[in-house]
């Protein structure tokens, strides 16, 4: 992985994750300069401070500059820097602590231009939303490929702290090129659900699948027949357990296994946590997210997310993607989640090693790798298309 920041593996992971977004070298190098002299040495809150400043004025000359395009007319141009505008505001974002009101504003811009530049470029893509409640509602950006459908589709679940803004930018367009729809969510506990309407992370995650499965299998433009379900991280645990137990759903992913939250309970039982935080402020967020005050009993609801007992219930065809390097999720859990799925009728796990790169969470080191391995497995179990012949 590019480690701007080799001390700091949450700062470094956060660049990663713009790079692969579509952020530009030299701008990642303008934000990231400035930091080099607060990455060690300095307050929590004044390297959080600096990391907060640097990403938002990139960010925002990012906005001026789509400004002075649209203005001109040139809305493709107009359209790109919005959309790198809304890339560094979320990663201003996602290391800003909850307790500081810019957290939610700088949020709310990256919306703004997000969703800007997905119309002044022309993407086959829009932001959807169905009733969760009496009173809330789920949102989610629906990315189609070109053509009349219907499509085959995959419900794309975030991981523990990850967006469906960032998933699109991952994966929209190596799907598309397969014929594959994607139905990129944020699920309870994350993105839109979380920040916008208070939703918070849930166990039975098939409940929140069969709910997009009824909007997407309405939609002329999808097959409801071949629809499938994918998750990144701890979306690992999320699209297993919604296969499992939601048998409308005809294959299963995860992008980087999650089977439980051992690795990171120890610190709990006399020991510590044995793996690397993918958060500047880990606890923080995770007593956020389950909406209590207190870290050992925000840790025990995470804890409940397991798949012990799960994955003989999955009998679809399964493929699980891990990385050799992984520092936030050992590799043990990709061999426990395959390992356990006795009743899937195909099972496909691959291993992505130093040699090939994309070996480190999530592929977040070589993204394309992951993407093109993914889609090209989707669009064989359900009927896409592998090569432009």
């Amino acid at each position: 992985m590019f480690e701007y920041f080799p001390t700091n593996y949450p700062w470094s992971l956060t660049v990663a994750c713009s790079i692969a977004m579509g952020a530009e070298m030299s701008e990642i190098a303008d934000v990231c300069r400035p930091l080099s002299n607060v990455v060690s040495g300095v307050s929590h809150a004044v390297a959080n401070e600096a990391w907060y400043q640097s990403w938002s004025n990139v960010a925002q000359r990012m906005e001026r500059l789509g400004g002075d395009m649209e203005r001109r007319g040139w809305l493709y141009s107009a359209g790109e820097y919005y959309f790198r505008a809304a890339n560094y505001f979320l990663m201003a974002e996602r290391n800003t602590p909850w307790a500081d009101g810019r957290k939610l504003y700088t949020y709310k811009k990256a919306q703004k231009y997000f969703y800007e530049a997905l119309k002044l470029r022309g993407d086959l893509a829009k932001r959807v939303t169905i009733p969760y409640g009496e009173s809330k509602e789920v949102a989610a950006i629906l990315s189609l490929p070109e053509g009349p459908g219907p499509h085959p589709a995959v419900i794309f679940f975030n991981g523990f702290d990850s967006i469906k803004e960032m998933h699109y930018a991952f994966y929209a367009k190596d799907a598309a090129k397969r014929g594959i729809a994607v139905l990129f969510i944020d699920q309870e506990g994350t993105g839109e659900a979380m920040r916008l309407q208070g939703i918070h992370k849930q166990v039975e995650s098939e409940k929140i699948a069969g709910m997009w499965y009824d909007y997407l299998a309405a939609l002329p433009e999808i097959d409801g027949d071949r629809i499938g379900v994918s998750g990144i991280s701890n979306g690992g645990y999320d699209a297993p357990r919604s296969a499992a137990f939601e048998k409308r759903l005809k294959a299963v992913v995860c992008v980087g296994a999650f089977y439980n939250a051992d690795d990171y309970m120890g610190r709990f039982e006399g020991g510590k946590m044995s793996v690397t935080a993918g958060l500047a402020d880990l606890d923080e967020h995770m007593m956020k997210v389950h909406g209590v005050d207190d870290v050992e009993t925000a840790w025990r609801a995470f804890a409940k997310r397991d798949l012990n007992g799960v994955m003989d219930k999955v009998t679809v065809p399964l493929l699980v993607v891990h990385g050799e390097n992984d520092r936030q999720v050992p590799i043990w859990h990709a061999d426990r989640t395959i390992a356990e799925a006795v009743n899937s009728p195909k099972v496909e796990y691959k291993v992505f090693t130093l040699s090939e790169g994309s070996t480190e969470h999530v592929g977040v080191d070589n993204m394309p790798m992951h993407s093109q391995y993914v889609f090209d497995w989707f669009a064989e179990a359900l009927g896409g298309v592998t090569s432009a012949g």
